[in-house]
C-alpha cells in the first residue's frame, strides 16, 4: 500500500510505501489496511530524516517503510 504525504502549500510530495500485509502472504482474504495516527507520524518524522523537503521542487520522493512506519 502506498499513501501521499503533502503538506499545505507545498510543491514535493512523498509516498511512503508500505510492505503488503502477511495476511496476503499467506493467501487469506484481502481486507484494509489500517493505519492509526502514530504510524503516520513516524511514517512523515522518518520522511523528514531522511531528507524530503517539502518546500523544494521536483518528483516525489519515495519512501520505503515497515509496517510500523520506521
Amino acid at each position: 500500500m502506498t499513501i501521499a504525504l503533502l503538506q499545505r502549500d507545498a510543491k514535493r510530495e512523498a509516498w511512503m510505501q508500505f510492505p503488503p500485509p502477511r495476511r496476503l502472504l499467506k493467501g487469506l482474504p484481502r481486507g484494509r489496511l489500517q493505519l492509526d495516527d502514530a504510524t503516520i507520524a513516524r511514517c512523515v518524522r522518518a520522511a523528514m530524516s531522511a531528507g524530503w523537503e517539502p518546500m523544494s521542487r521536483g518528483k516525489p520522493v519515495v519512501f520505503t517503510v515497515d509496517a510500523e512506519g520506521n
